[in-house]
Formats: structure tokens, C-alpha cells, sequence
């Protein structure tokens, strides 16, 4: 279906622009620290700036992580009882958890929204309006809300879950790679034990 690698193709580019995202996102909290670090105990001269930005940069980092967690679906889970269960239960069980998912992310969206409008309140020094700290929370709930549903969609029409493959083809790469070096390594030994017993026959052969 045309639709759903269109909808799967979206999920893996979002992943990926978060991915990025979240790589700038957390350069800069790294140079900013160091930034703090260097003025403070070197120049002894604090940057004002640098703990507020941090703190603004953080919850950025977090919920931009909490997408990616839910686009590759890594979320820690403790099925020590669901993976004894038939598997008719375990679909179940896996389908209500995801509508419940998208019930909280959509109540957390309409609450933002609700609450936008009233913030005025900004930071001490970088003047950083408060609504600016719940963006990315609203557009992260909007993305884990897309790709739980493109998720769900993907169990009824399997076959086209982008990011799947790309991990498949990733491991299967990897794998190819490690049965090379197994071979090469292999080789090598085999290689060196042939020219030791040729080595020694040649020993034994003299000395006769």
C-alpha cells in the first residue's frame, strides 16, 4: 500500500531529523557546561547564562529523546508475565497500551494548548518566554502520538515498518562483517599453523 510507506517513511524521517536534532541539542549543553566550567574556576568570571540555558536546553533533550524512544520502539518493558501469556493476549495487551499512549499524548497536547495563551512568565537572564519550555513538549507528544499510530497500522498491514528494516539491514551488515573477519582471522591462524609444519618438516628433513 502506497499509504503506508508514504506514513512509514514520514516516521523514519522524523526519527531522523530528531536524531540530529537531539546530537545539536546536546553539543550545545556540552559547550555551554565547559563554557561555565572554564569561566568560573579559570577567568573567575561566571557566565550568568550558562545554568539557565542548560535547564531550557534540557527539557528539549528529553522529550526529543522520548520520540526517538518511541519511533524505535526501545521503551524499557518488564514482560517477564505478558511473554508467558497466549499470543492472542499478548496483542491485546499491546494494542490497548498503545491507545492508551495515544489517549495521554493527545490529553497532554489539548492541555498545552489550553495553557499557551495564560503564560507570561520568562527566564532571569536570557528572557526566554515560559510557552518556549512547552513546545517541545507539545510537538513531541504530537510526534509519539503520529508514530503509535502509524505503529498500530503497521500490525495490520505488516511489511513496510522503514525503521525495521533498517535495523534488520543494519544487523544483518553487521553480521556479514563480523563472519569476515571471523574468516580472515581463520585464515590467518590456518596460514600460520602451515608454514610452522612446514617449518618443522623442514627442521626434521636436515637433520636426517
Amino acid at each position: 500500500m502506497k499509504i503506508m510507506k508514504i506514513l512509514n517513511a514520514i516516521v523514519y524521517w522524523l526519527n531522523v531529523a530528531m536524531r540530529k536534532i537531539g546530537a545539536i541539542v546536546l553539543t550545545v549543553i556540552f559547550l555551554s557546561i565547559t563554557a561555565g566550567i572554564i569561566s568560573r574556576y579559570i577567568f573567575n568570571k561566571p557566565l550568568s547564562w550558562t545554568e539557565e540555558l542548560v535547564c531550557f536546553l534540557m527539557v528539549y533533550l528529553c522529550y526529543i529523546s522520548a520520540a526517538i524512544t518511541t519511533a524505535e520502539k526501545k521503551h524499557l518493558v518488564a514482560d517477564f508475565l505478558i511473554a508467558k501469556a497466549p499470543p492472542i493476549f499478548r496483542k491485546t495487551v499491546s494494542v490497548i497500551s498503545r491507545i492508551l499512549m495515544i489517549v495521554f499524548f493527545v490529553v497532554v497536547c489539548v492541555s498545552i494548548v489550553k495553557l499557551l495563551p495564560t503564560l507570561i512568565w520568562k527566564s532571569g537572564v536570557l528572557l526566554i518566554h515560559r510557552k518556549f519550555y512547552y513546545y517541545p513538549v507539545l510537538v513531541s507528544c504530537i510526534v509519539m502520538t503520529f508514530d503509535v499510530v502509524v505503529d498500530i497500522l503497521n500490525d495490520i498491514f505488516p511489511g513496510y515498518d522503514l525503521i525495521k528494516q533498517k535495523k534488520e539491514e543494519a544487523a544483518l551488515l553487521e553480521k556479514q562483517k563480523e563472519d569476515a573477519e571471523a574468516l580472515e582471522i581463520q585464515k590467518s591462524m590456518d596460514d600460520f599453523m602451515a608454514a610452522s609444519v612446514a617449518g618443522q618438516c623442514e627442521k626434521e628433513g636436515g637433520a636426517k
